[in-house]
């Protein structure tokens, strides 16, 4: 048997590897640790500056929307509703003679309710109120008047209004003419504000549409009555385009 005098120096020995064990397992931690170690470098700091424009343009419409409607009191909610259905019938029929389909008409409003009015200190029905809108629309601009004048001759009691506004192929080039025009502003801008603080515009950074839209004509016109027999008058205005960008150009 070993004395206590070799276990002693066998268990020192033992300790001893165990803590230069220990001591290198830490060394590699600790070098694993610093080769992972991520080192962030601050960013460089980015001059920049940030522009808006706005560009509105006044530009003929070519398209018109003529609303006009018929409305009847009778004393049956049939009656009513006949009365408008036979209008209407007579209205479309005409506008198809002047050559506007029914792909160019749409409906946009229908109703039916009983009347009451404030009679003798309380409310008595007077009848049903029926009630029906179109809207027209034509591309030849010197059709509006005519479409009034052959809906109220043909039995319309209603002319709602006449809208200028832009067809879709209308609006695609206007938007790119409002944008360009936007674009060229935002530049200007950039540069003029570039001169004033002597640096250089650089590339863009960032464009932004903030808006595009464009405002319909609600036009002014005149009604004949029934003692002249001169022609409804439609007074076409400009529609209002207008396009919005935010760019961001680097400077240098």
């Amino acid at each position: 048997m070993p004395d206590d005098k070799s276990s002693s120096l066998n268990s020192m020995n033992g300790m001893a590897i165990l803590i230069v064990i220990g001591i290198v397992a830490i060394g590699l931690l600790a070098m694993g640790l610093r080769d992972n170690n991520i080192t962030i470098e601050p960013a460089p700091t980015e001059n920049t500056i940030t522009v808006s424009s706005n560009v509105e343009m006044q530009v003929d419409p070519d398209m018109a929307i003529i609303s006009v409607g018929v409305s009847h009191l009778k004393l049956t909610a049939t009656e009513a509703q006949q009365a408008v259905n036979s209008a209407m019938n007579d209205i479309i029929d005409a506008l198809s003679d002047i050559g506007i389909s029914e792909d160019n008409i749409e409906t946009t409003n229908v109703s039916l309710y009983e009347e009451r009015r404030w009679i003798k200190e309380e409310y008595e029905t007077v009848g049903w109120r029926a009630s029906q809108s179109i809207a027209v629309t034509v591309t030849d601009l010197t059709k509006a008047g005519n479409v009034i004048d052959i809906s109220v001759d043909n039995g319309a009691n209603q002319v709602n209004g006449v809208t200028f506004s832009l067809s879709d192929e209308m609006e695609r080039q206007y938007r790119a003419e409002a944008l360009e025009q936007a674009g060229t502003l935002a530049k200007e801008k950039a540069e003029a504000i570039a001169e004033g603080l002597d640096v250089d515009v650089g590339d863009i950074k960032s464009v932004n549409e903030s808006s595009f839209y464009y405002v319909p004509y609600e036009s002014a016109y005149d009604y004949k009555n029934e003692d002249s027999m001169a022609p409804t008058v439609v007074i076409p205005g400009d529609v209002s385009v207008t396009a919005s960008l935010s760019v961001v150009y680097y400077i240098d």
